[in-house]
């Protein structure tokens, strides 16, 4: 999981709010990524992806696409997958919705709230 800067692709301006957002990278440059697989997971290059932090139920996706991460870039969703803005909604906006690396600040090592969820990561 990282903290990136979404200024140009999740929120057109830091005035606009919402600077900084967290999101686990699911995938970067070369990889490819498409939803869904038989059983309804994502497909990362392929094979289908595991998500134990997903809550149980939760479908991984409903949104159809297949799709190569340019280079420098990564593909990043939110782990509340039905009301998350993340690159499944952005694929027409500019960039398609991944995240150039260079806009990562910082790296999520814990979770602190809802306290059931809290640990390392």
């Amino acid at each position: 999981m990282v903290v990136f800067d979404g200024r140009g692709y999740f929120a057109p301006s830091a005035e606009d709010g919402d600077r900084y957002w967290v999101k686990r990278v699911i995938a970067v440059g070369g990889d490819s990524i498409a939803c869904c697989g038989d059983e309804g997971a994502l497909l990362l290059n392929g094979e289908e992806l595991e998500e134990p932090y997903l809550p149980s139920g939760m479908a991984p996706g409903t949104t159809e696409f297949d799709l190569v991460v340019p280079e420098g870039r990564m593909f990043v969703l939110g782990d509340n997958r039905p009301d998350s803005t993340d690159s499944r909604h952005l694929l027409g906006a500019p960039g398609g919705g991944m995240i150039p690396v260079d806009r990562v600040v910082g790296r999520v090592e814990r979770i602190v709230w809802p306290p059931p969820r809290g640990g390392s990561l």
